[in-house]
């Protein structure tokens, strides 16, 4: 009898071309097939909650696989870990019915992005956080962000590449703070939690509220960039670096 079996796991973006199988070079998705092969003695194709870019990480992505090992599911996260390149880590694995996928059973996501603020970047921060080098002002940013909550058409924040059939998207919580780090940097912290997101929609959302942090942006014209659904007037999205995957809620 088939298994279904979901896992949750963390991985550094800076070391793969991003989360989906490709053949530019190694995935988080390879990774893990290549780890369930050799642990389960079959190929075992996986199913994620999302794709990530090359560079972006996560705390929280979700995957599915089917077999018929019966391993004990509490042992699978051990057990893919030991094989596992360093880079990626599986938190827990639980069973589930042939229905649930990992992306259409969502009913949320949780994304943040962090960005350093300073003349000189931290080198221990260059993989985890986008560099600003000048202030950013938080009280303009917060307002600017009240455009993107609610139900929008988010087409003027979608990046080409990843056709959808619908562009309306809910974004529920979008909340920015400042607050200082171990390394001693000030880190401007944005979580965003949505339904779903479009390609490179936290990115592009990201960039426009560091225009706004600038003075080059207000939340008016947010809104009439969302009205116009036109990418190309928009300010650019936001590097890969700062950006994290940190929940997918179901």
């Amino acid at each position: 009898m088939p298994r279904y079996i979901a896992c949750i796991c963390s991985y550094d973006g800076a070391q793969f071309c991003g989360s989906q199988r490709q053949i530019n070079g190694p995935t988080v998705q390879g990774e893990i097939e290549r780890s369930l092969e050799a642990i389960l003695k079959h190929p075992v194709p996986i199913t994620m909650a999302g794709r990530t870019d090359a560079g972006v990480h996560a705390t929280g992505q979700c995957f599915r696989f089917t077999t018929e090992n019966q391993i004990p599911v509490e042992r699978v996260p051990l057990a893919l870990n030991s094989t596992l390149n360093k880079s990626v880590r599986v938190l827990r694995a639980w069973e589930v019915d042939e229905e649930f996928n990992p992306r259409f059973s969502a009913k949320g996501r949780v994304y943040r992005y962090c960005i350093e603020c300073a003349e000189v970047g931290n080198v221990l921060l260059r993989q985890i956080a986008a560099h600003f080098r000048g202030t950013l002002n938080i009280d303009k940013m917060n307002e600017a962000a009240q455009a993107f909550v609610g139900r929008h058409d988010f087409a003027a924040w979608q990046s080409a590449g990843s056709p959808t059939p619908t562009t309306i998207r809910e974004v529920r919580r979008l909340q920015i703070v400042q607050r200082r780090n171990v390394f001693g940097s000030d880190l401007i912290e944005i979580e965003i939690e949505a339904d779903a997101f479009l390609y490179q929609m936290v990115r592009n959302i990201v960039g426009a509220l560091m225009w706004a942090g600038q003075g080059k942006l207000t939340k008016n014209e947010i809104e009439s960039l969302m009205e116009g659904r036109d990418r190309t007037k928009c300010p650019p999205p936001a590097p890969p670096q700062g950006l994290c995957l940190i929940e997918v809620k179901y």
